[in-house]
């Protein structure tokens, strides 16, 4: 019992800690958490691995876990001094992590944070679109919803990130939306 009350701190942790970016740029109010956007990423993660018949369920699994990390490491924005570090710290704390994952699943968990992490398989490039992409849509979100417009600095910084046919579609479509933000 007590490594899953371990692997749940770390994930309580993120369902309390909101990401940095959207207090960077001063969105106000309620901010989207590291939990609630790992969740929309395997969703988002799920449905492009569909349409590009790769495996959903690896995918889905690397991106439940790729952030649960941040339990051990601030999030830090591309802006950030210390943004060029936090992989090394997040390879630092890999182990402490790892330790506190139940040890039905601590293999395949070790084994999908380092396919994530390397980028190397199509699934582990996907699951980085999806991730990506969640950052995008939730941008969107908030320019329609406060109506100032934080998407064009995100699509700015993802204009050629995209390799996917799925996700370079979406991404067009984002780039070519006109925001109402009066």
């Amino acid at each position: 019992m007590d490594e899953f009350e371990d692997f749940f701190d770390d994930i309580a942790s993120l369902k309390h800690s909101e990401r940095q970016g959207w207090k960077d740029i001063g969105v106000t109010g309620t901010r989207d958490t590291i939990a609630s956007h790992s969740f929309g990423a395997a969703l988002l993660g799920w449905s492009l691995a569909e349409e590009e018949n790769l495996n959903s369920d690896r995918v889905v699994k690397m991106l439940l876990m790729h952030d649960l990390i941040m339990s051990y490491v601030d999030d830090y924005t591309p802006e950030d001094e210390e943004f060029e570090s936090k992989r090394e710290k997040e390879e630092k704390m890999a182990e402490k992590l790892f330790s506190d994952i139940p040890e039905n699943i601590r293999d395949e968990f070790r084994d999908l944070y380092r396919e994530f992490q390397d980028e190397e398989t199509v699934e582990s490039e996907l699951a980085h679109e999806a991730d990506k992409l969640d950052t995008l849509l939730q941008a969107l979100n908030y320019s329609e919803e406060l109506g100032e417009d934080h998407l064009e600095e995100f699509l700015e910084s993802y204009r050629d990130y995209f390799r996917t046919d799925t996700g370079k579609e979406i991404f067009r479509q984002l780039e070519g939306r006109d925001l109402d933000t009066s």
